[in-house]
């Protein structure tokens, strides 16, 4: 399967970078070992400045990823209507996503932590609409590309992984499961997504060279 180039290294660059950035500021600050909102609110406002940094860093990156799902649906199905359709679903599903991003910085460091708390927790829901969008849309161009037979077995399996992780991510919105079980899976899917879809770029990527 060949892409254009701007559409694979979108697939490669925006997801990599969103995983680097979120890991490297989650474990250098400490926030990720944390399990309770009031910690978490407190080591975002101890690193508030370096936070809106690398999250408007992420913002971009997430743009960047989307840019390339959408630039691949429109190359495997630019005049369906099902596609036009769900490239409807991903722009607002990432404007929300960033904007509950937007409220997890909170009000900075001059505020009590039960407002940024407050904030972080509705940050959370909107996020989490934001997923819902994002994985719908991102499941229909997945099986459309896998029912079109794009590309080679390798590039389905990813696929069918891309797949995979947007249903088990519905399944958790719809059970309802909440906690530390449901965040270990969240962060387990996105390895799962990131390499999944920058495989596809990169194998597109080596199928124009070849």
């Amino acid at each position: 399967m060949q892409l254009q180039k701007s559409t694979a290294w979108s697939l490669i660059i925006g997801p990599l970078e969103v995983m680097i950035l979120m890991m490297a500021f989650g474990f250098g600050t400490g926030l990720f070992p944390t399990g309770e909102q009031p910690e978490h609110a407190q080591k975002m406002m101890g690193n508030y400045d370096l936070a809106r940094v690398v999250f408007s860093l992420i913002g971009m990156s997430m743009l960047l990823l989307i840019f390339g799902w959408i630039s691949f649906s429109r190359e495997i199905d630019p005049n369906g209507s099902v596609m036009n359709y769900t490239r409807l679903l991903l722009l607002p599903g990432v404007a929300l996503t960033i904007a509950g991003m937007g409220l997890w910085l909170g009000l900075g460091k001059e505020v009590e932590v039960g407002i940024n708390v407050t904030l972080n927790q509705v940050g959370d829901g909107i996020s989490t609409i934001g997923d819902i969008f994002l994985d719908v849309g991102l499941l229909i161009i997945a099986i459309v590309a896998i029912r079109k037979n794009v590309g080679t077995t390798l590039v389905k399996i990813l696929l069918a992984l891309v797949a995979l992780d947007s249903i088990l991510g519905l399944g958790f919105v719809v059970a309802g499961v909440d906690g530390g079980a449901a965040e270990d899976a969240d962060f387990f899917g996105w390895i799962i997504f990131t390499l999944a879809t920058a495989g596809i770029g990169i194998q597109s990527l080596l199928a124009k060279e070849s």
